[in-house]
């Protein structure tokens, strides 16, 4: 039991899959368990604009975490460092772009604030290209 409270990665991994867990078991109960509206009537399904269904969160949830696991399964392949990168940062570009599409509703909203988020992505994406051109070597 010592090693366990010695070991930072024990310490930080076991409550975070516990955690995760608690949450994937709670989410399933509820899609199993619609909510009802006193004496067990259903509460009326009220759908705003075209906003997806808890169904599809939960897809896109499990689509995001076989991504992820493709991710840790590619780093235990023997491949070369410039292609071990090109594959993560593609996996995290399909990662963010569902994050933003799904979570974050842009897809269903105005195209405005795709343009917005857009426009903001690309000029900290350029900055940050720049400052690492400018200072990487220093700041490794």
């Amino acid at each position: 039991m010592k090693n366990f409270f010695e070991n930072p990665e024990m310490l930080t991994a076991w409550p975070v899959l516990v955690l995760g867990l608690v949450g994937l078991a709670v989410a399933s109960m509820t899609l199993l368990a619609p909510a009802t509206a006193g004496g067990g009537v259903k509460a009326p399904a009220v759908r705003h604009g075209a906003h997806p269904s808890p169904e599809l969160y939960v897809q896109i949830g499990l689509i995001l975490a076989a991504v992820t696991a493709i991710e840790v399964i590619v780093y235990y392949f023997d491949i070369q460092r410039a292609v071990f990168i090109l594959i993560l940062l593609g996996l995290s570009a399909v990662k963010f772009a569902l994050v933003t599409m799904f979570f974050m509703h842009l897809k269903f909203d105005s195209s405005l604030f795709s343009i917005a988020f857009i426009t903001g992505f690309a000029l900290a994406a350029s900055v940050f290209v720049v400052v690492l051109a400018t200072l990487g070597g220093s700041l490794v």
